[in-house]
Order: structure tokens, then sequence, then C-alpha cells
């Protein structure tokens, strides 16, 4: 068989998926001596000029994406009447062979690969490119467990074509979104929408809308909802049912409005409360090589995690203390010494003395009148006589002070007459002088320092040590950091604001930006050990180096990141450098074993017996193995597991299906 080779550079091989508007083959790039994947166009729509112009304008902007989820598109290119791209080869099923195989997922499982879909997409759609065409037959999954995009470009096409179009329906309307079914325009929320059913159909095996037509399935897209996962599959928990549930929204705008939202709402799904069981769940965690046959005490083990639904909430009002519902009256208390004479307290403003005070200067006054009455009483029955001694001296009372007074002895000449007794009380009376008031010296008031006002500088969108070489010593800085997408050092806020008059000393607080919440990791497979761990700290990065073997990349090159498309500011990325001295067993199953064979040795590993078996054969070992469906002469097992690490030149013993046996 003649071999066919496009613009003498592109060798065709075997086909290896077909789909309503593309045959792919698997190819080997001649001059960069690589294999390829290669999409040929059929031939009903190479002849649509309109849909060929946007076919190669979406396919050269998907070549433009680097994104570790999208599988890489080399060229786009025509040889004759073949329209063809040119991209990376996955070595590794389709998610939708893996859901045949392993399906129902585990919760972690799915998540695991749809995480990886969604962060695929929201990077796709930042760049203006919706895919349209979201289905696990366009989702591959490599060796290292990671999950590939295809199909960018050709996929937005589909708009063109009739929904019920011979060979385009069944594969595609089974994720179409509503919008899509009623014929209007895709978004990006139409990809999220077919990236629910894939997650749907990995959780439960099955799909949430089936039809004798796809007519029929595309109104049920429209008009029905979709029944709940968890009545499917019973180990699913309420919170993921939500997320599925709202990945299905019939209306655009109730959906997740990213992919990026859509991959952390999977990513926290169990946040804050999360049970586990040690059980193994069907099909195991997605990543994992499928559940392949191998002959006895060689089966890899398939591992997973059983999800158990959280503990029913609390009640309303269940462990929370009771509150009163009502005002609290607090009297007051009565004083100490009312308490002790058992007497009731009577409040300060309630009691006053002035009936005690009023009758005793009544007392006192009537007391004196008396005195006075008296005195002169005696005055008239003595006479004059009584006059003669000198009188005492009184005291008096002035400003609140008692001073003697001077005595006066009245001077009686022989012939005067004896004083009456008005006349001896006037001359006894006498009046003591009033204290000198010193006059207070006037103190002295020292006068207050003087407060200096200025306007507050405006510092938003300066860096803190701009801020700070702004305000000096006149006012202090209070500092917050919070993330921002403003780059690190940045302020963005000041309390007050620019403009705002202030004194001296006072405080000024500045809200500075940490940088993005979340920094995209560069793509540094490849590249030597100590150049990608410069560039990742140069970024901020915490890095850990781990080897690991690799048969694609030589010693000291990186092979992957975890995480491998955005990480946390400041966090750990974990780097991965190919080690020397061992090897990895590839994942040739399902492979021509000719091609099974070169791989492994590629691989640093020797090929031992090579062994060809009936279908009966086989299903000694594997009982529900399919002989219609698999291929002629492709590998079923191998006495090493698919992707296991060992010594360099293990030999490996292989088996492959011969229908003719």
């Amino acid at each position: 068989m003649q071999e066919t080779v496009l613009n003498e550079r592109y060798r065709l091989g075997e086909v290896v998926g077909e789909g309503g508007m593309a045959v792919v083959c698997r190819g080997h790039d001649l001059l960069l001596n690589r294999p390829v994947a290669i999409k040929i166009l059929r031939a009903q729509y190479a002849a649509d000029e309109g849909f060929l112009r946007r076919f190669e304008r979406e396919a050269q902007a998907a070549a433009g994406f680097s994104h570790p989820n999208i599988v890489n598109v080399y060229d786009v290119g025509t040889d004759g009447d073949q329209h063809y791209i040119v991209m990376e080869y996955i070595r590794g099923p389709s998610l939708k062979d893996l859901i045949r195989r392993q399906g129902p997922f585990s919760v972690d499982g799915a998540i695991f690969v749809i995480g990886q879909v969604a962060s695929a997409l929201d990077y796709a759609h930042q760049r203006g490119l919706i895919h349209r065409d979201i289905k696990p037959q366009n989702i591959l999954v490599d060796r290292d467990g990671n999950a590939k995009v295809v199909d960018f470009g050709i996929a937005k096409g589909m708009r063109d074509v009739n929904l019920t179009e011979a060979g385009t329906g069944m594969g595609t309307v089974h994720y179409v979104s509503p919008e899509q079914a009623r014929g209007e325009p895709a978004t990006p929320e139409s990809d999220l929408y077919s990236t629910g059913v894939v997650l749907y159909e990995m959780l439960t095996k099955e799909l949430p809308f089936e039809a004798d037509t796809p007519v029929g399935v595309a109104m049920q897209h429209v008009n029905s909802p979709p029944p709940l996962p968890s009545g499917i599959n019973p180990s699913i928990p309420p919170r993921v049912d939500d997320i599925v549930l709202k990945a299905l929204a019939k209306e655009p705008s109730e959906r997740y409005s990213s992919g990026a939202e859509l991959a952390a709402a999977l990513r926290h799904w169990d946040l804050p409360l999360r049970t586990r069981a040690t059980a193994v769940a069907p099909g195991g965690l997605a990543g994992a090589p499928p559940d392949l046959p191998l002959p006895p005490d060689r089966k890899l083990p398939i591992s997973g995690s059983a999800q158990v639904r959280p503990t029913a909430p609390l009640r309303p009002g269940q462990g929370r203390p009771r509150q009163r519902t009502g005002p609290m009256r607090v009297s007051p208390a009565p004083p100490r010494a009312a308490r002790e004479r058992g007497g009731y307290y009577v409040p300060p403003a309630a009691r006053s003395n002035r009936d005690d005070l009023g009758c005793a200067t009544w007392l006192i006054g009537a007391a004196i009148l008396l005195g006075i009455v008296g005195l002169i009483f005696v005055a008239f029955r003595i006479g004059p006589d009584v006059f003669s001694a000198a009188a005492e001296p009184t005291a008096t009372q002035s400003a609140g002070v008692f001073d003697p007074s001077p005595t006066v002895t009245p001077t009686l000449a022989p012939d005067e007459p004896a004083p009456t007794a008005t006349a001896m009380l006037e001359a006894t009376a006498t009046v003591a002088a009033s204290p000198t008031i010193e006059p207070s010296p006037t103190p002295t008031v020292e006068p207050s320092p003087t407060v200096e006002i200025a306007a507050v500088p405006g510092l938003v969108g300066g860096t803190l040590e701009q801020a700070r070489n702004a305000v000096g010593d006149r006012w202090n800085l209070a500092v917050q950091e919070e993330f921002n997408q403003a780059a690190a050092s940045t302020v963005i806020s000041q309390q007050p604001s620019g403009g705002t008059p202030l004194a001296d000393g006072e405080t000024i607080t500045l809200v500075v930006s940490r940088g993005p919440e979340f920094t995209s990791i560069p793509d540094v497979r490849g590249l030597p050990r100590d150049t990608a761990v410069s560039r990742l700290e140069a970024i901020g990065f915490v890095v850990t180096v781990v080897e690991e073997a690799s048969n694609e990349f030589d010693e000291g090159l990186v092979i992957r990141t975890d995480p491998t498309a955005q990480a946390r500011t400041g966090s750990t990325v974990t780097v991965y450098v190919s080690q020397a001295g061992v090897a990895i067993m590839p994942y040739v199953y399902s492979d021509d074993v000719d091609d099974a064979v070169e791989e492994i040795e590629e691989a640093g590993l020797t090929v031992g017996n090579v062994v060809g078996l009936s279908c009966e054969r086989i299903r000694q070992e594997t009982p529900d193995f399919d002989c219609d469906d698999f291929p002629n002469n492709a590998v079923v097992f191998s006495t090493v597991g698919w992707n296991t690490t060992v010594p360099e030149g293990t030999p490996v013993d292989i088996a492959y299906y011969d229908e003719d046996l």
C-alpha cells in the first residue's frame, strides 16, 4: 500500500478517529521527526468557501494557544483538495472511552478531569474563541492523566450545519446547549453547559437526555429538567448535585459565568464539611490508567474514594443558646446603709431637710428676742448704778471669723444724768473691723503650640515606597494588604482621600495590593531544571523539585509542574524533572503491536515475548472483552503495568489480539 504524504512533510498513517466533519489520522512530521495527529476535513465541508475561511482563521487562532489542557495545533494547510490541521499527538484514550470502561467515576475522579476542561475553556473564552462542541469524544487523556481538549477552531462552524444532518446529530446533540438547540448563537456559557453534561455522564455513566431522534434530544435540552444525578448514583453528595444542575441551567445567565468559576466550585464542593469513607468507588480516580485487561497477578490496582453524604444540618435553633424575647428590667439596688436598717430606700432627689432647718432657726430667733426683752426689763428696775461698771467686751462675727472687739468704757461727768438703757446699749455695741482681703495673684496662661494642617496627598496608584516618601514625617501611615489585580505593593485606596485637610501627626490608612490572588504558571516543560526554577521564583513562587522517570524528556529537563495553569500567589509549585536510570512503561493498550514494540524500545525497555491471542483466550482473562470493537493486531496484555516506572532495560512481554486464531 502506497503511503500518503501531505505537502511532502506529513506522512499519513492509520485512521484513529472519525467525526461528522473530519477524519483523524495518526501521522509523522518528516521535517521535525515527531508523531502528530492530522485532521482532514470531509469533502462536503471542504467545498464550502465560507466554512473554509472561518475554519482557517479559527484554527490559526487555536494555534496561538498555549495551555496544558488544550491540544497544540502545529499547522494548518492544504494539499490539493485536502484541507488539514496538524496537531499534537496524544497517547491515550478519549474520555468517552474511559467512561465506557471505568464509569461511573468517583466524585474526585470526575472533578480531576472536568476541572482541567473548565480551565482550558476559561483560557479560550478569554481569548475570544468558543469551542461549541464540548463532548467526551473531544477530550483526550494522556498517559500522565492530563485532560486535553481538541477540536478548537473546527467546532466554530457547527452553527452552519443542520442539527439533524447525517453524521452530525447523534454524536453532538446529547451535549448541545438549549440556546444552540434553538438555533441561537453560542456563548461561553454554552460550552459550560456542554461541560456540565460531560460531568453528569462521568458521575452516572448515563446522559441526562435520551430520545429516539436527535431532534427529540434537542427538545429535551430546551424544555425538560435533567434527572438528579444522585438519583442514578446515590454516592453523589447533594452539593455536587447542585453544581451539576447549575451548569445545566436552561438560561445562560443562571449558569456559571466562566470556566474559572466552575473550576472553583468543583475544587471547593466539600467545604466547610467533608466526610470520607475508605471504600473503593466504581471506576477509581480519573487520570489513573483505565481498568485494562492484564494477566493474573499483573493487573494494575484501581483506587478511588467513596463519597458519603454529609450529616444533616442543625435544625433552626438547635445547639444555640436561648435568648430573651423581651426587654430586661433592672431596678437600682438600695444603698448598703438603708438595707442594713431594713428600711426602704428613697432616692436622694426625694429627700429634703428643709423643714428641720426652719424649725431650728425659729427656736434660736425666739431665744434671742426673749433675752433682749429681759435685759431691758432689768435695766429699768436696777437703775443708773448698774452702768458704772465697765461693760465687758463682746465678740462679733464678720466674714465668718470671730475676732475680739476693743473694750469701750463710757466716761460720766458728775452732773450728767445716767444714761438710758437704749443709750447704754448703743454705747456698748461695737463693730469689729472687717479683715483685709488680699488680692489673689493672676494665673499665667501658657500659649498652646501651633498645629499645622495640610492637604493629604493623593497616594492611590503609586507604590508603597512612593507613599512613604510623600508622607515623610508629617503623618503616620497604617498599611493594610489585600489581594488585587493591581501589581504588588501598589496603593489601591486611602483614607482620608487625597486633598482632605489633616493635622500633623494624624494617621493615613492605606490599602496596598498583594498582587493577584492567583498567578499564571509559565510553561517550563523541556527547560533545564535551573532555568525553570529561576523563572518560577522570579514570579514569586516557592519551588520544590522532584525527580521522576520520563520517556519523553532527557535527563535534567522539566517534565511538568504541579499545578500546571495557575496557583495562589507566593504558594509552592512542584517541578518534576526527568530522572536518569529509570524508564516508564508506555501506554500501548489497543496500539498496533509493531508500533507498540517500537515505542517500548524507545522508552528504554527491552521487548521479550510477543504473543498473539484468540478472542476466546482473551475472554478467559477479561470476560467482557469486545472482539468486534477491538482492532486486530492491537496490544491487549503486558507483563509491566502501563505507566509504571521500572529500571531501564527491564524486559517486557506483550500479547495482542489476533482475530485469525
